[in-house]
Formats: C-alpha cells, sequence, structure tokens
C-alpha cells in the first residue's frame, strides 16, 4: 500500500513451511506494485489470536524485515483485519477461527456511522456460550464456520448468515489498512522489540499442568466496551 492506494496483493493456501513461503510472497508483492522497500517505510504484520506456530513465524519474519531494511511495524489484530474484509451485514459480525479444544476466537462487531466499531477485546470462548451473546440478524466470518456452521445455523436459526473461509478469506489489504491508519494516528508505528503476539489463551503445556480449559479465565462480561477500528 502507498498512499492510500493498495499497489498489490497475493493471498496463497497451502500446506508448506510457512517460513519458507513468506520470503517468496513478499518478493512478488513487492514485483508486482513495482515497489522497493527503503528505511521509512513500514511491514504490517498480524498478531493473533491464531495458531501458535503461525503466529511466531509471522512475527518473527516481520521483525526480521523491519530490524534488516529499517521499517517500522505496525501489529494488527487478526480479527479485526477479517472483520474489515466482510462483506455488509446486518445487525453485529462476529469474526471468529477455530481455536481447537472446543474453543473459538472471536470478536464482536458493529457499523456505526459507516465506521466498524469492535464490542470489547478479542477472546477465547466455548460455541456454547458465544452463541449465547448472539442475537439475529448477525453473520460470521472465519474458518469456525466449516467447524461449527451447522451449529450456529440450528441455534440461532435463519437470522445467521454463514461467510464462509473460501468465499471470504482473510486479505492481506485489509490488515494494510488498518496498519495505515494508525500510522497516520501514530507515525512511530509499534515498538519493534516489545511487540508480541496475542495468543488470548496460554500453551497447551501450560493447560495441560494447570488442569484448567482454555477460557475458564473469562469471567467477567464480554463484548461490552465500544473501540473504533481505525481505516
Amino acid at each position: 500500500m502507498c498512499d492510500g492506494e493498495l499497489r498489490a496483493e497475493r493471498a496463497e493456501r497451502g500446506t508448506a513451511n510457512h517460513a519458507a513461503t513468506l520470503p517468496h510472497l513478499v518478493e512478488r508483492v513487492l514485483d508486482e506494485a513495482a515497489e522497493r522497500l527503503v528505511a521509512g517505510d513500514a511491514v504490517a504484520v498480524t498478531i493473533g489470536p491464531g495458531s501458535f506456530t503461525g503466529l511466531r513465524i509471522g512475527l518473527s519474519f516481520a521483525k526480521g524485515l523491519a530490524f534488516a531494511s529499517g521499517l517500522r511495524i505496525v501489529g494488527v489484530p487478526t480479527l479485526d483485519a477479517l472483520a474489515l474484509a466482510a462483506p455488509p451485514w446486518e445487525g453485529v459480525l462476529c469474526a471468529a477461527l477455530d481455536a481447537r479444544k472446543q474453543e473459538i476466537y472471536a470478536a464482536l462487531y458493529q457499523r456505526e456511522d459507516e465506521r466498524i466499531v469492535r464490542l470489547g477485546t478479542p477472546v477465547a470462548i466455548g460455541a456454547t456460550a458465544l452463541m449465547a451473546v448472539l442475537t439475529p440478524p448477525c453473520s460470521i466470518i472465519g474458518d469456525v464456520v466449516e467447524a461449527y456452521g451447522g451449529l450456529f445455523t440450528s441455534t440461532l436459526g435463519a437470522g445467521v448468515r454463514l461467510l464462509a473461509s473460501d468465499a471470504h478469506p482473510p486479505r492481506a489489504g485489509a490488515t494494510a489498512r488498518l496498519a495505515a491508519a494508525r500510522l497516520r494516528a501514530d507515525p512511530a508505528g509499534d515498538d519493534l522489540i516489545a511487540l508480541a503476539p496475542a495468543y488470548l489463551r496460554p500453551p497447551e503445556a501450560e493447560l495441560k499442568q494447570s488442569g484448567t480449559s482454555p477460557s475458564a479465565h473469562h469471567l467477567a462480561p464480554l463484548f461490552v466496551d465500544k473501540e473504533p477500528l481505525l481505516y
């Protein structure tokens, strides 16, 4: 993205090693955009929630690129980028990813005055607990549609709209738009050393050791405070 214009975008799904794939994807995008990285440019990276390994690889690569080229860095919440890539919706949008272990990474969004507002912060939550706070009309986007779509439909009825991942995949352009807006408000971006993934729950080893469920600590009311997405 340059001066508010998306110059090039590339998406690729596969089982190959992300660490080996990322450099080639970045190189292809820069070639398509006829751009080269120079000191003072910025790199945007989604920081989660998501796969622990995938987040570490993505953030490590982005940090290495920023260190090597003198770039600023901006971390973008993954679910915010997913919400921004969604088609128009009615009521509430739930951006959600399958967290495994019978859990879902989720955040809720509304439209206010042509802007998107996130309700509270992203959480790791059980499917039943999530459906208890959803009221039709609502839309759900993310790979949770493939994992729990039937359950959402049977529980929420015809008022729920399922946005399948194949038709509505994550968009790098949405991540870039959110990062560009952050940089307009704070030109320095994030701290290159301190920026860390937002896992939302402890690693599997810690869960086994403690004997708790992934979302057992989420006891406070969810999805309350409104936080506008800048873009």
